[in-house]
């Protein structure tokens, strides 16, 4: 998002609701208890300034989106609620939008300080009648979108994750993307942790939209240096990086291929960062069982299910976004496939929902470690 996304959001959901609350008569409240609801909005204004300014970038968008969802939304909806009851019943229209709007930050304040942490561990057997015998029973654990940038500086939640995972004692770990938000600084006080993380078959990993960092406050040639530094330090915790690439795994003189993309999107909102999916199969052997990481599942329909020779896909991106509206599921309008196991004939895609969010909370439900189990049919 731009700055302007945020003062936009800022003065609909902050200011426009504080002038009508400061200036409409509300059950006959005192003028300083119509002020009391402006003092949020103040604090909200004071890191819009500091997000302008480029100043602690990630903190302060991190605080401002606090402020924003626990705060500003449940005054826009005060607003609304009130404008809606009044017209039947003016006594009770004042209550009735207070009882909405502090349920609507009660469900905020949930979503961010425990659903958002709540970490599980998924378990998942896939069967391949093609799996090479030597790789039958092998152990993957798929993470998914950290968002370092969400949890601010050495947040315990992190260290659990790669508690979690150790103790799944998985065979490979294969990351699909998002390590960060907006820097490469957000995983500085990460890096002891995250460099504990190991398998006997090693840590592969992709890029995600936001590893690109395109949403990075600065220059452009301030960003193309940071996700270099980025990429070294995901390097330097001993994992490996898929560039358009694949490795192949031998055991027992048979082999299974990994390739990583580059990010492929079929949304207008993500600018064309390189990713070539044939350039990332070239020289994988015919035949030969392949996992493909690709960070965003659309990419799985547009260019995998029934197009290449790929068995299991891998993806996060949507960290399980999941909901509905007066019957009707948006979600699907923008995420066909947002979680789970899909199925094209004998090709197949996992989505990942993933361990953060780039906003201080996930809608999609609680994070997740899954664990993949390839079974030989």
């Amino acid at each position: 998002m731009k700055f302007k996304t945020y003062l936009i959001f800022f003065l609909l959901l902050g200011v426009l609701p504080d002038v009508f609350i400061g200036l409409v008569p509300l059950g006959g409240a005192a003028w300083w208890w119509r002020l009391l609801p402006a003092i949020p909005t103040a604090a909200a204004l004071w890191y819009l300034v500091l997000i302008g300014r480029g100043v602690r970038y990630t903190a302060s968008l991190r605080a401002f989106s606090y402020f924003t969802f626990i705060f500003l939304f449940p005054k826009f909806l005060f607003l609304l609620v009130w404008l809606l009851v009044s017209a039947f019943s003016k006594a009770a229209a004042s209550w009735v939008a207070l009882a909405s709007a502090l349920a609507l930050s009660a469900f905020f304040t949930t979503l961010i300080f425990h659903v958002s942490t709540h970490l599980r561990v998924k378990h998942t057997r896939l069967t391949f009648s093609n799996l090479p015998p030597a790789f039958d029973g092998l152990r993957i654990v798929q993470l998914s979108d950290f968002h370092l940038g969400s949890y601010g500086d050495s947040h315990p939640y992190v260290k659990r994750i790669v508690e979690a995972t150790l103790a799944q004692k998985p065979d490979l770990i294969l990351f699909t993307g998002d390590l960060v938000n907006f820097d490469s600084r957000e995983a500085d006080s990460y890096l002891p942790w995250l460099r504990r993380l190991e398998a006997p078959l090693g840590i592969i990993a992709i890029r995600g939209n936001h590893d690109y960092l395109l949403h990075r406050h600065g220059t452009e040639e301030d960003r193309l240096s940071d996700t270099l530094r980025l990429l070294q330090l995901e390097r330097d915790m001993g994992w490996k990086l898929l560039l358009n690439e694949n490795i192949i795994l031998e055991k027992e003189g048979q082999k299974l291929a990994i390739a990583g993309v580059e990010n492929i999107s079929t949304s207008p909102y993500f600018p064309d960062v390189g990713g070539d999916l044939d350039k990332a199969l070239a020289g994988i052997p015919e035949g030969c069982f392949t996992i493909l990481l690709s960070h965003d599942p659309t990419h799985w329909a547009a260019g995998v299910a029934g197009k290449a020779p790929v068995d299991l896909t891998l993806s996060g991106h949507t960290h399980g976004l999941r909901y509905k509206l007066a019957g009707m599921d948006p979600s699907n309008w923008e995420f066909r496939h947002y979680a789970g196991i899909y199925r094209l004939g004998s090709q197949v895609l996992n989505v990942c929902v993933g361990l953060g969010s780039s906003f201080a909370f996930r809608l999609g439900g609680y994070p997740c470690v899954e664990v993949i189990t390839l079974k030989q049919n």
